[in-house]
């Protein structure tokens, strides 16, 4: 009887580190594809693949939402940078933790552009020649942010998938929730303002991500008075700085210390042109 009861034991501690480590990304831990995505693993290709979650549960539901800045669009322009919110709503009860797996793939079923840095407690894992963007620990908020950089210009209209589970928090299999989506965005023209971007100025943020001090690079072709802008991903101004430049390199550092733990867009105007990039703040 004690024989059975350590084996009993066993099993139950082998079912708790499993299912602990699984809490790291179902992708980077177990090499599963559980979007939904044509080619998906599992028996369902959700995340409620055998051994991770049961559904059923929190009754939830995922929105998928391609932003400019703040603006959802159903169009991208080749090139650009947007952001990627993936969104669960529980529909009933209280999970204790959300996480997420997210892919974009062109109409043959293959990558589609790629993913920026998606900063903590996330990350990319490459599976089938697929990048994926998912958790890589548990989290208490059901929104996800990521950075989506659009393909070059011709691939046509690409198409995200989601997955995303609602836990209790039990380290178990069951009385979890898991739901899924898809986004189906078309190629649009490069704007005026994103080619101008292009032709005459260029920013990137050193390093990235950033603790306190930012440090940015920016190469202009000409010399005049800009004003820097950075904005939180719902689109709101939090800090603002002005900045002489002169044609070629320019490199600027500016105090962040006060800003939240997250993503931020840059935005710098002047003289016609309007180059923005992406900070992550630690």
């Amino acid at each position: 009887m004690k024989i059975r009861n350590v084996y009993k034991f066993a099993g139950l501690l082998v079912l708790y580190v499993v299912l602990q480590s699984r809490a790291g990304g179902p992708g980077a831990v177990a090499g599963l594809e559980v979007t939904g995505a044509p080619g998906s693993t599992g028996n369902t290709g959700t995340c409620a693949n055998t051994g991770c979650h049961s559904s059923g549960a929190f009754d939830p539901a995922v929105t998928l939402e391609l932003l400019d800045g703040d603006t959802p669009v159903t169009k991208y322009e080749p090139g650009k940078t947007y952001i990627l919110r993936v969104t669960n709503t529980p529909g009933t009860g209280t999970p204790a933790d959300f996480g997420f797996q997210a892919v974009s793939l062109n109409a043959a079923n293959e990558q589609a552009g790629d993913w920026g840095n998606p900063g903590a407690g996330k990350h990319v894992v490459t599976l089938s020649g697929r990048k994926y963007v998912e958790h890589g620990a548990p989290s208490p908020s059901g929104v996800f942010l990521v950075p989506w950089i659009a393909p070059a210009a011709g691939v046509g209209n690409v198409t995200f998938f989601a997955a995303s589970n609602a836990v209790n928090g039990n380290v178990a299999p069951s009385g979890d929730g898991t739901a899924k989506k898809t986004l189906a965005v078309e190629e649009g023209t490069i704007s005026a303002v994103f080619a101008l971007k292009n032709e005459i100025a260029s920013m990137t943020v050193q390093p990235n991500p950033v603790s306190e001090v930012m440090n940015l690079a920016v190469i202009s072709k000409i010399t005049g008075n800009f004003t820097l802008r950075i904005f939180d991903v719902q689109g709101v101004i939090q800090k603002v700085e002005s900045l002489t430049l002169s044609p070629g390199a320019n490199e600027k550092s500016i105090e962040v210390a006060g800003l939240s733990p997250g993503f931020y867009i840059l935005q710098l105007a002047g003289g016609g042109q309007v180059p923005a990039t992406q900070m992550l703040k630690l």
